[in-house]
């Protein structure tokens, strides 16, 4: 078993490079999708939650909306547990056809759905499930892509290709929904905006999905096979799903190191790309137009720089290049105790420049869970540990962070994201010292 657990992604060989870059359209086209369609209900939470939970208080009805939010973040677990081992024994592909259409069609389903006024709390109900849903077909496909991503990536390029497809592609999706509302916004009057026009971008990205769905079906299966699917000592594992979770149970400190690094990071994440937006356009009554358009612009740095920062931490090494990254990521947290009342100007300097250190961290992190799980064991791996670190942490993240400014106690939030900051790069290095970092070490 120890052998086993050793392994380490076999580079590929260069004649699979064209391929490979049809292959870059199809992963990093669903991943773009998949972050637009899960992110743009976080940004429109603040205009869809007076129509299914309304309420005398607008904070509460906005409370309710990231409850739902958070919601879908837990089905992520049991999404990964169930297409994880799918996917490592059978059809890498089939996994992530189900993960887009799944999306597609939720996102479809949520820009017709019928509100409180029309239907009374069923409307909730069915958002809930909706979101669920989602959450399930979300569960295995970071497991998934990354699983893919670093078998396909050049050899001493890992970083840089997961920067690609883990970074920028997944930003690409962030930073459509932020820019798709944004010009929602800035295109009708706030109080259409308002009554129906948040529906717009949601729809917008199931219309979407059938052209990714189109790229994800042209995918070479032969080529996802040959990469995952190897007839060597390896492919014994994944003969039965028992021998998968006894492998991923032998690397349970591997597991324990991928939910923090995911995490953590997301707690940042969804702060930044959903607690600050919602809290800027709920509580404090900014400019919405003002608000979508500082968030694309955040997003914008997001995307560009993730490939440099996985380019860095192929010079440096990933260890030293996460150590560094996670660090700084403890000061940036305190940088939301700024925003404490209304002010367009000093919202911009926290998304913008606190958004900074966030975004080199979301560069690399998909890049370092990898890094923690053997090829045998890789895709349930990752997706299971993405999908807790995930609900625990990123997903419960808007919800913390806005009812703990109702409740005048802000301080908690930035101690909290900085303790579990410094949990994960101490998680991580004892991994690295007991030898359960399998590629990059």
């Amino acid at each position: 078993m120890h052998d086993i657990t050793q392994a380490t992604a076999a580079p590929i060989r260069p004649e699979k490079l064209v391929v490979t870059r049809r292959m870059t359209a199809g992963l990093g086209g669903g991943v773009a999708l998949e972050a637009y369609d899960w992110n743009i209900y976080g940004v429109m939470a603040a205009f869809l939650s007076p129509h299914f939970f309304p309420s005398g208080d607008p904070i509460t009805s906005l409370l309710a909306a990231l409850a739902v939010f958070g919601a879908g973040f837990l089905a992520r677990p049991l999404g990964a547990a169930l297409l994880g081992p799918v996917a490592d024994r059978i059809s890498h592909k089939r996994v992530m056809m189900i993960s887009v259409t799944a999306m597609a069609l939720s996102s479809l389903l949520i820009s017709i759905l019928p509100t409180y006024n029309d239907i009374g709390v069923t409307a909730a109900v069915a958002l809930l499930l909706i979101r669920i849903i989602q959450g399930l077909s979300l569960g295995a496909e970071s497991g998934v892509a990354n699983a893919i991503a670093i078998e396909l990536a050049p050899p001493g390029k890992e970083g840089r290709y997961l920067g690609l497809i883990g970074g920028t592609f997944i930003q690409l999706g962030a930073i459509g929904a932020s820019m798709v509302a944004f010009l929602v916004s800035a295109s009708v009057a706030p109080e259409v905006m308002r009554e129906w026009a948040w529906r717009i971008p949601i729809a917008f990205g199931g219309v979407l999905g059938l052209f990714i769905i189109y790229l994800r079906r042209a995918m070479p299966e032969t080529l996802v096979n040959r990469a995952m699917h190897r007839q060597d000592e390896l492919s014994r594992i994944h003969e039965t799903t028992s021998g998968i979770w006894k492998t991923l149970w032998s690397v349970r400190l591997s597991l324990l190191a991928v939910v923090l690094v995911i995490g953590s990071v997301q707690i940042a994440n969804y702060a930044w790309i959903a607690g600050l937006p919602n809290m800027a356009n709920t509580v404090f009554k900014e400019n919405s137009t003002w608000v979508f358009g500082i968030l694309t612009l955040m997003g914008l740095t997001w995307m560009v720089t993730a490939p440099y920062v996985g380019a860095f931490a192929d010079k440096v090494r990933p260890s030293r290049a996460f150590t560094l990254l996670r660090l700084l990521l403890i000061p940036c947290f305190f940088l939301t105790l700024v925003y404490s009342e209304k002010g367009i100007s000093t919202f911009f300097i926290v998304m913008v420049f606190g958004g900074a250190i966030v975004g080199f961290n979301m560069g690399l992190y998909n890049f370092i869970a990898t890094t923690l799980m053997p090829r045998a064991v890789r895709t349930t791996g990752v997706a299971l540990g993405y999908a807790l670190g995930v609900s625990l942490f990123g997903g419960t993240s808007p919800y913390l962070m806005v009812w703990l400014q109702r409740e005048h106690m802000t301080w908690i939030f930035p101690v909290y994201g900085s303790l579990i900051a410094l949990l994960s790069v101490v998680v991580y290095r004892i991994a690295k010292k007991r030898g359960r970092v399998y590629i990059g070490n």
